[in-house]
């Protein structure tokens, strides 16, 4: 087994995690915190949502926050024995899991803005509409002097869970909501990215909250995130004032979709996905760099793109959902019986093909990455993941982690500059 990437005793503050460039903006520590001592707060010079501590002499960033914090890493093997230990399939790439379908949903409304197939929309709105969850953690954009930002709530209505339809490839503070549904009462969805969803397992597993709050959580497929520089930049490159911005989406109206930009002066600006990403040079956050969880193994429902020919080349754009609990195999089933899914079978060679650029980074190649990195001294989340010595190019390694230092980033920049330079 490939050992812990950290020496979780020199990081066990959150301090730590912050001065290691490894919080993930998800607010567990502040629902964790004692109420009142902690809030999360915008960093501009990062462009992500960090914790701040309001109260030194109640919390001192070593208690019960740090416990619960995914940026240091978690034991996911052992934990998802815990939760999903009678599952009939046990892999490497996808975790734990039940049963697995392609499907889209069958209501125009939800696959109007869908980024994919609408499956989580679908299935938070199912749940609600049964009676089974009083809400659903959702996210979405707020417009303001410094570009887009992002904003996260409870939604309880079909309205809501359609505001926040899409996918946001920036940081969101979903975990922070824990405290909320607590003090409202009720059941809730849990809706985030892996890590959120680690996040909120460990707040669970170290008793830090009541268990029957989030009955039911999903998590989409990740490959990580970037920040609101990164954001602001695309935006930018298109002549565009940040500020000037009324609306953004990132995917959406088909598979794969397009970025959207509406501005307050009347311009639209579209673009399919993903050539905006190359618009800008800022890598992914440095703890998504390090992260094993490519399909949210932790997650009851798990959610991503069905990036596979015969799904590419139909009408309807088309997802992946893993049912990893009893609970979710029944839900979805109970929603391909009540008509709300269209399904596919789909097997586990295939979620593996469609899946085959992420499941490189975060597992093919992190055996070479987390190695090349210890050596530099770099501190990493920490695993219970024996990482297979697949794609181990230690040299490639070393190049794209020097590609991601200060210098790297500005050599890469004056390439594009001049690739651009040299189309026009």
């Amino acid at each position: 087994m490939l050992p812990s990437g950290s020496v979780i005793n020199k990081i066990n503050t959150i301090q730590k995690i912050l001065e290691n460039r490894l919080c993930v903006s998800c607010g567990a520590c502040v629902s964790a915190a004692p109420s009142g001592t902690m809030k999360m707060v915008l960093d501009e010079k990062q462009g992500i949502f960090v914790p701040r501590i309001t109260d030194p002499n109640r919390v001192s960033g070593g208690g019960a926050e740090f416990t619960v914090c995914p940026g240091k890493g978690y034991p996911i093997k052992q934990m998802g024995l815990e939760l999903y230990g009678s599952a009939e399939h046990d892999t490497y790439e996808l975790g734990r899991y039940r049963y697995a379908i392609a499907a889209h949903i069958r209501q125009s409304r939800i696959l109007e803005n869908a980024s994919s197939g609408g499956v989580i929309t679908g299935i938070a709105l199912y749940l609600m509409e049964k009676g089974l969850i009083q809400g659903a953690t959702g996210s979405r954009f707020t417009y303001g002097t410094g570009g887009p930002k992002t904003e996260s709530f409870i939604a309880r209505s079909k309205d809501d869970l359609l505001s926040s339809q899409g996918s946001k490839y920036c940081p969101t503070t979903t975990n922070e909501l824990f405290r909320e549904c607590i003090e409202t009462g009720g059941q809730y969805l849990f809706i985030g990215t892996p890590c959120q969803v680690g996040a909120l397992r460990l707040m669970i597993r170290e008793k830090e909250a009541p268990s029957d709050v989030f009955p039911y959580t999903i998590a989409n497929f990740c490959g990580g995130y970037r920040n609101f520089n990164w954001l602001n930049e695309i935006i930018s490159s298109h002549g565009i004032e940040p500020s000037d911005v009324e609306y953004f989406r990132f995917r959406g109206g088909g598979q794969p979709g397009t970025m959207l930009i509406r501005t307050k002066s009347g311009r639209t600006i579209s673009e399919p996905y993903p050539d905006y990403v190359r618009r800008s040079m800022i890598p992914k956050q440095k703890r998504c760099w390090y992260c094993v969880d490519a399909t949210g193994e932790l997650a009851d429902f798990s959610c991503g793109d069905a990036w596979l020919a015969r799904f590419q080349n139909d009408r309807y754009p088309w997802s992946i959902i893993l049912a990893r609990s009893i609970c979710a195999e029944e839900i979805v089933k109970g929603m391909v019986k009540d008509k709300w899914l269209e399904k596919e079978s789909i097997s586990y060679e295939e979620i593996c093909k469609s899946q085959k650029s992420n499941m490189r980074s975060k597992l093919y190649r992190q055996h070479a990455r987390m190695r090349v990195s210890r050596l530099l001294g770099v501190r990493m989340p920490g695993w219970d993941v024996d990482l297979k010595r697949q794609d181990a190019g230690y040299l490639y390694e070393l190049y794209v982690l020097i590609g991601k230092t200060f210098l790297g980033i500005q050599l890469q920049k004056i390439r594009l500059w001049l690739r651009r330079l040299l189309n026009y």
